[in-house]
């Protein structure tokens, strides 16, 4: 029996959702701006290096966690009766993009902390130019994501039409510069909230194109009846 793949790949939505939050709460402060003289660069990231490091090397984490849940979502969208394979092949090469964006946000930090260490003055003060200037990828990638998702839950039974709408304005918006901001809040909420949706519908039989049961309900519903 061949099922579209078992709920707890969800899991990695949601674990992507929670290191996200503590990299953007915990680990993420104030940073420099762009203008910022170098003394205050080596100063800010020497008195962060711990935080700043760790959340460098948490980005392939959250890579993985997000890859393995997109393509995931992809396949049971496939499931539940897409109508083309625009929807979510464009949203797992939005989310593809995204994580691309993290990658190099992370690398730029790594770069930046460790030449305010060896205190590199002009290295770290370059670094932190490119570091307030690497969103472009990050934004688009959020953007596209979030409108293949959007397109993807209206042409099908994945989750409720109400998501859809909202993911999709919530990507076209994040297009038009200051309006990325949208799309980074509402991205990682997506992934929650899709992820728990998941984990509470059934899965799938492909050989039948009916609902599986678990053995246990299967069990305690025969009990019930004896």
């Amino acid at each position: 029996m061949r099922q579209a793949g078992s709920r707890n790949w969800a899991w990695a939505g949601i674990a992507f959702f929670v290191l996200f939050a503590v990299s953007i709460f915990f680990l993420n402060g104030s940073t420099p701006g762009e203008k910022a003289s170098a003394q205050k660069v080596m100063d800010y990231y020497n008195s962060h290096n711990g935080r700043s490091m760790t959340d460098a090397l948490l980005s392939p984490v959250l890579v993985a966690l997000g890859t393995i849940y997109f393509v995931y979502l992809r396949a049971r969208a496939r499931d539940s009766g897409a109508k083309s394979d625009v929807g979510p092949t464009t949203m797992l090469v939005g989310a593809a993009i995204w994580a691309m964006g993290g990658l190099i946000g992370s690398v730029i930090e790594l770069a930046v902390t460790s030449a305010s260490y060896h205190h590199q003055a002009q290295i770290a003060q370059t670094a932190n130019v490119l570091s307030n200037d690497s969103w472009i990828p990050f934004i688009a990638g959020t953007a596209v994501m979030l409108i293949g998702a959007g397109v993807t839950v209206l042409q099908s039974s994945l989750l409720p039409k109400w998501m859809g709408y909202v993911t999709l304005v919530a990507g076209v918006v994040s297009l038009a510069g200051p309006g990325g901001f949208i799309g980074f809040f509402v991205a990682p909420l997506f992934v929650l909230v899709s992820a728990i949706m998941m984990l509470r519908t059934r899965e799938i039989d492909l050989t039948t194109g009916t609902a599986t049961v678990p053995a246990q309900a299967t069990a305690e519903a025969s009990a019930t009846r004896v």
